[in-house]
């Protein structure tokens, strides 16, 4: 997975979404798949309240996959976590921009 903080956020509409993959490699570089996997984006939502969405990822073949919508979330900055399961620090994480239509 990569992360896109390096890169600066990434710019979706509101009432879009967001596509993440992820593809976990070990401390050798190889590929390993965790029995699970979910992406966290936290936001201010429509009514200005703090708000965390949980994405539970798809496995298919050794990646996974999830799809994050815009839709409650208000203009600005979203921070995204992507956690294997069993792990309490992040694997990844970056900035969603949620900007007008």
């Amino acid at each position: 997975m990569v992360s896109q903080t390096v890169w600066g956020p990434v710019n979706i509409k509101s009432g879009n979404s967001a596509y993440f993959t992820a593809q976990f490699i070990d401390a050798n570089g190889y590929i390993t798949v965790p029995s699970g996997c979910s992406i966290t984006v936290t936001y201010t939502n429509t009514s200005n309240a703090a708000q965390t969405d949980t994405v539970t990822m798809t496995l298919n073949g050794d990646f996974f996959n999830g799809t994050w919508s815009s839709t409650s979330a208000a203009k600005g900055l979203a921070n995204w976590s992507c956690f294997a399961t069993g792990f309490s620090t992040a694997s990844q994480t970056g900035q969603i921009r949620v900007i007008g239509p």
